[in-house]
């Protein structure tokens, strides 16, 4: 029995297991349901002690302690074992309230075998209004049956009853059997708009629509026909048709007695409208379920039973009817991994107040596994501060969670197969070092003829081809196995202090020769020679290498490529190289810096390359908790600055910068990485 169904009938339900007592102990009530229970008469169970029928032990599964006194016992729960005729001893659960009623005492015991029926906070209301019907009644032992007042009839008259009459809202009327309105009062004249020199001149069926009046016929021919000894009435609802055309809808009780017939009438168009409107917002919300998968439900606490929509009947696989929705049923249906889980899901939202969202598997019906979410609301009693009822939905999510599950499992094994293919590149990297390594330094040999003369001079030329095709893919090669470091994290970096600007004077000493050869001028102008930064030494050199050799392979003869360095605050300096060259367009400036990504297509370009200088440059800088900007302007050139910390903690950053782009023309395009 739910809680509100409780509160309602407790204090007439016969089937509640209760009594109540004296502080000596004497039994003074005793509910009919207790001593059927306990095998007596009524009358034999209120001759009796209550150390008779039960005895009471504290709230423990551990029932070896002794019995508590009744003079001992406090308001409160605790355990009992009732002394049942030629049966067995029956463990219950007892709620205990103590009342006083002047200078005398009672308690009131509540029986439950689930210890879930009385938590609620007004039974302690219900025991005092239980001990005021006992004192009533007379059986308090030294007290007689209190005598009700005697009250004289009060009477009347015609004039005085008229007014009443008038002033209600309800329409009141006299009807002759022959047909005819006799009088009626003011709200009938004022809510259907007529007269009473209207109503005298046409009868009661021209008030009803003509849709209704067959069925309003029948009603009003079967009042109407009853025998004048013999009181006959009729209720129905129908539409009524007012003077100005308007309709309502009114509620009419007919009553005929000797020559008259006497009608009432209730105006109840706005609840028929907020009916309507009520029945399409039900209606929509249904369909919402419907499509979201969900439905909602309540429960009181202490109820056995929780209250579902029809959805999510359908959701568990069941009609409505053919399950109780009682938490042992849905535990049934519970994955055993969840079950615990689910418990504590109300457990804590009712101890804590607290709103909770939980996901949980079941079994429905059909024996299929679904994937639930349950999201709950608490309601506080005001008058306790206590959660008195929990509130929410229930929505089937198993289609969501397999997706899911299955990109989950997607992307595992694309991240497998991405490692595999990381460790195979770096694997191959070293197997083909090593044999290029070999032919690189015979190359040279040869190329020198330092064992002898190689006879031919062309084979001197072809030997100098071989060396440097070698030298180009030992780069390509090492290109990979850094990015490979990269991408497993296993690039170490090893901090020094050192002077940026004599590192970037050597990375342009070593550029220059590729410089001239294309006819491409290097500036320096502004370098400052006091900036001390801590950084790895080979992965700056590496960062300035990428992007000088990058400016010049894009510049074309007569250009100019300028490098230079500054300290934007005292914690950090800005490196920016310079150049004269193709430039980039805007769409391709986010794709340079992924690994194999190359402006032209490997058809159509001048340069060689394997697309990783840039994509190695970006993460090295990363690894330095630094930023990486480029900006270009399309057939003008190129400028990308670089960003350094000062001082580089050894604690790697494991968040990625986002990319944040701003258009500067339309063909000029800067992207921050």
């Amino acid at each position: 029995m739910s809680q509100s169904r409780l509160l309602h009938t407790i204090d007439t339900d016969h089937e509640i297991l209760r009594c109540v007592t004296d502080t000596q102990g004497r039994i003074i009530y005793v509910s009919p349901a207790l001593s059927w229970s306990l095998g007596y008469s009524r009358g034999d169970v209120l001759q009796m002690d209550f150390a008779d029928i039960a005895k009471i032990y504290q709230p423990s599964q551990q029932f070896s302690q002794d019995e508590i006194a009744l003079e001992s016992i406090k308001a409160g729960f605790y355990n009992a074992v009732l002394s049942r005729l030629e049966r067995d001893p029956q463990l219950m659960s007892v709620r205990v309230d103590k009342v006083a009623r002047g200078d005398a005492g009672f308690f009131i015991f509540w029986f439950d075998a689930q210890g879930t029926e009385f938590l609620h906070d007004d039974i302690f209301e219900r025991s005092e209004r239980l001990v005021e019907r006992v004192e009533a009644l007379g059986q308090i032992p030294g007290q007689q049956k209190k005598k009700a007042p005697k009250i004289d009839n009060i009477h009347m008259d015609d004039s005085e009853l008229r007014h009443f009459i008038n002033m209600s809202n309800e329409m009141f009327g006299v009807y002759n059997r022959d047909g005819r309105f006799v009088r009626v009062n003011y709200a009938f004249n004022r809510i259907l708009g007529y007269v009473d020199q209207d109503l005298r001149t046409f009868s009661f069926l021209q008030l009803i629509h003509p849709e209704d009046r067959a069925v309003v016929e029948r009603k009003l021919e079967t009042v109407i026909q009853a025998p004048d000894n013999n009181e006959m009435t009729a209720s129905f609802e129908c539409r009524s048709i007012c003077k100005d055309g308007q309709m309502k809808w009114v509620e009419w009780v007919l009553k005929s007695a000797q020559d008259h017939v006497y009608i009432v009438g209730r105006d109840v168009t706005d609840i028929r409208n907020h009916e309507v409107e009520l029945d399409a917002r039900e209606q929509q919300l249904s369909e919402a379920q419907k499509i979201g998968r969900m439905g909602h439900w309540s429960w009181e606490v202490g109820a056995r039973e929780i209250c579902w929509s029809h959805q999510i009947y359908q959701i568990f696989g069941f009609k409505q009817g053919e399950f109780k929705p009682t938490f042992e049923n849905v535990n049934r249906l519970l994955n055993k991994r969840d079950l615990t889980n689910l418990y504590q899901f109300f457990q804590k939202a009712v101890l804590e107040k607290r709103d909770y969202s939980i996901e949980f598997r079941i079994k429905n019906a059909a024996g299929e596994t679904r994937h639930l979410r349950c999201g709950g609301r608490c309601h506080i009693n005001e008058k306790t501060g206590n959660v008195d009822k929990l509130f929410g939905i229930i929505q089937d999510i198993t289609e969501r969670t397999l997706h899911e599950l299955e990109l989950r499992d997607a992307k595992d094994a694309a991240e497998a197969a991405y490692a595999s293919k990381t460790r195979f590149l770096a694997n191959m990297s070293h197997e083909l070092r090593t044999p290029l390594n070999a032919i690189i330094g015979f190359s040279e040999m040869m190329q020198r003829q330092l064992l002898g003369p190689m006879g031919n001079p062309k084979y001197v030329d072809y030997i100098g081809g071989i060396r440097q095709s070698g030298e180009h893919l030992l780069d390509l090669i090492n290109d990979i196995l850094d990015m490979s470091k990269i991408e497993v994290g296993k690039y170490d970096l090893d901090f020094e202090d050192m002077n940026l600007a004599k590192v970037i004077k050597l990375v342009i000493h070593m550029m220059e020769g590729r410089a001239h050869e294309t006819g491409v001028r290097i500036l320096s102008e502004n370098l400052a020679d006091d900036l001390q930064i801590r950084a790895d030494r080979r992965a700056i050199m590496q960062v300035l290498l990428n992007l000088m050799s990058n400016a010049i392979k894009f510049t074309p003869d007569g250009g100019v490529v300028e490098i230079s360095c500054r300290a934007l605050d005292p914690d950090n300096v800005s490196i920016t190289v310079k150049d004269t060259g193709v430039g980039i367009p805007k769409e391709k400036i986010p794709l340079i810096v992924r690994p194999f990504e190359q402006v032209a297509s490997a058809h159509t370009r001048p340069h060689e390359g394997s697309g990783l200088g840039l994509a190695i440059t970006k993460d090295l800088i990363e690894l330095h908790q630094g930023e990486l900007r480029i900006a270009s302007r399309l057939h003008e050139g190129t400028e990308v600055n670089v960003r350094l910390p000062t001082h580089m903690s050894m604690a790697r950053l494991d968040t990625e910068t986002d990319l944040e782009t701003s258009a500067v023309a339309e063909d000029d395009f800067a992207v921050a990485f």
